[in-house]
């Protein structure tokens, strides 16, 4: 019954989001380059970035973690929002909770654990 339509989830974004996204990331990780000799605009920076981010890409819980890595003296050094950034655009958004519940609609009972494919042991 897959009639080739993508599920909401897995939709790529379009191509204005992932450039406004890319141009944030961008923006941002060279200001983060320019100032790190002042943490407090730093940290304005990223979280700015975050909200951001997180506004043009439909509130991806993964820049959470980004965030906080942002946080940490040194990191700065590596483009964390250009990379993150060009991952989410360019691959979808990363699939969450639930996934295995088209899979398993059928043959388990809800609010059960899925079990395991036998198909695929030894």
């Amino acid at each position: 019954m897959d009639d080739g339509a993508k599920t909401p989830l897995l939709m790529p974004y379009s191509w204005p989001q992932r450039i406004a996204a890319i141009a944030i990331a961008v923006v941002s990780d060279i200001l983060n380059a320019i100032f790190t000799w002042a943490p407090p605009i730093v940290i304005g920076i990223d979280i700015v970035t975050a909200v951001l981010l997180w506004l043009v890409l439909g509130r991806p819980m993964v820049l959470l973690p980004v965030f906080i890595a942002e946080a940490l003296p040194g990191v700065s050094v590596v483009p964390l929002w250009t990379i993150i950034a060009c991952g989410l655009a360019f691959f979808g958004r990363i699939p969450g909770r639930g996934r295995f519940a088209e899979q398993d609609a059928t043959t388990a009972p809800s609010g059960s654990i899925p079990s395991p494919r036998r198909d695929l042991l030894p």
